[in-house]
């Protein structure tokens, strides 16, 4: 709705995903996710912070389900930048990841 630190992209309700199209197939080791730093928001809060979520490779961007690589918790309280490793050894490059 704004341009304010915290506001730039909500899911409606408590559950969404997004499909990430890579510019070429890769093997991930590891995914990162960001959010704002509670020092930096308006508020004092990052309640729009995501908790718990689950990373699947794909093998398109239309398929329904893929291979779950991890399941991880964003951590409120940690730094604002945390990486996760995938948990399962693939044995195809993916490109298309959910």
């Amino acid at each position: 709705p704004d341009m304010y630190p915290g506001n730039c992209w909500a899911f409606k309700g408590s559950q969404g995903y997004l499909v990430v199209r890579l510019s070429m197939k890769i093997y991930p080791t590891a995914f990162t996710m960001e959010h704002i730093a509670r020092s930096l928001s308006p508020t004092g809060n990052i309640t729009s912070a995501p908790k718990n979520f689950s990373v699947y490779g794909l093998d398109d961007e239309y398929q329904k389900e893929g291979k779950l690589l991890g399941q991880y918790v964003y951590d409120q309280e940690g730094e604002s930048l945390q990486t996760f490793p995938v948990m399962v050894s693939l044995d195809d490059k993916i490109q298309d990841v959910r």
